[in-house]
C-alpha cells in the first residue's frame, strides 16, 4: 500500500522541480520531466526521492500536497485552476494560524496549543467553525482543506496522531508568506503605470494569472 506521506513528499518535489525548471521548458516537456521525476520520488528505499526527503524534513501536512497539486496544475496548464483570490484566502488562513501556534508550541505561554491536536473535541468544533465562516465568506478552498485535513485525521491516513500535524507544517507557513509577499509586489507593480496616467492591464484576478498564462 502506497505511504500517503509518500504521496506529500512526492508532489512537493514535483512542484519544486516545476518552479525551478518549468520557465525553460515547453508544456509537455514539463509534464513528462514531472511523471518521471513523480516515480523516481515514489520509488522504495533508498532508490526512492520521496524517502531522502521524508529523512531530512519529516512529512508534510495535507494542506501541503493541496497546495502542492495547485503548483504543479498551475505550472504545466499555465493557470490557476483555482481563482487566485480564493488561493489567497487560504494562505492568509494558515499564516495567521502559524503565527499563533508556534510562538506558544514553542514556550512563549504556558498554554501548549500542540496538545488540542491530539483529538480535543473544542479544537475540531472551532475548524468546524472556521469553515462555516469560510463558507459564508465564499472561500470555498479553506473550507475543502479544513475538510479533507479533518477527514484525513479521522481516518488516521498519515504517520502521526496529531490534528496540527495534518494542518500544515513549517514548510508550508514558509511557502504561504513568500507567496503572499510576491502578491503584493506583483499587485503594486501592476498599479504604477495606473498612477502614472498610462493605460491599465486586462483585468485579471491577479497579476500573478497574467505572468501565468505567458509562461
Amino acid at each position: 500500500m502506497i505511504s500517503l506521506d509518500y504521496l506529500l513528499a512526492a508532489l512537493v518535489l514535483v512542484a519544486v522541480q516545476l518552479r525551478i525548471c518549468a520557465p525553460l521548458m515547453t508544456r509537455r516537456t514539463r509534464a513528462v520531466l514531472a511523471v518521471l521525476v513523480f516515480v523516481w520520488a515514489m520509488l522504495p528505499w533508498p532508490w526512492g526521492l520521496a524517502g531522502w526527503l521524508l529523512s531530512y524534513l519529516a512529512g508534510f501536512s495535507i494542506a501541503t500536497g493541496l497546495l502542492a497539486l495547485l503548483a504543479i496544475q498551475h505550472r504545466i496548464v499555465g493557470h490557476y485552476w483555482l481563482p487566485v483570490g480564493q488561493l489567497r484566502a487560504v494562505c492568509i488562513m494558515l499564516v495567521l494560524m502559524a503565527l499563533w501556534f508556534y510562538p506558544m508550541s514553542l514556550g512563549s505561554s504556558y498554554v501548549d496549543p500542540y496538545a488540542l491536536g491530539f483529538g480535543n473535541f473544542g479544537f475540531a468544533t472551532v475548524l468546524l467553525l472556521v469553515g462555516l465562516f469560510a463558507w459564508v465568506c465564499r472561500a470555498y478552498a479553506t473550507c475543502v482543506v479544513l475538510v479533507l485535513v479533518q477527514g484525513a485525521f479521522a481516518l488516521d491516513l498519515l504517520h502521526t496522531d496529531n490534528l496540527w500535524d495534518y494542518l500544515m507544517d513549517p514548510w508550508l507557513v514558509c511557502w504561504a508568506l513568500g507567496w503572499l509577499i510576491r502578491d503584493r509586489i506583483l499587485a503594486a507593480g501592476a498599479r504604477l503605470p495606473e498612477e502614472e496616467g498610462e493605460p491599465a492591464a486586462p483585468a485579471q484576478d491577479c497579476p500573478l494569472a497574467a505572468r501565468a498564462e505567458g509562461q
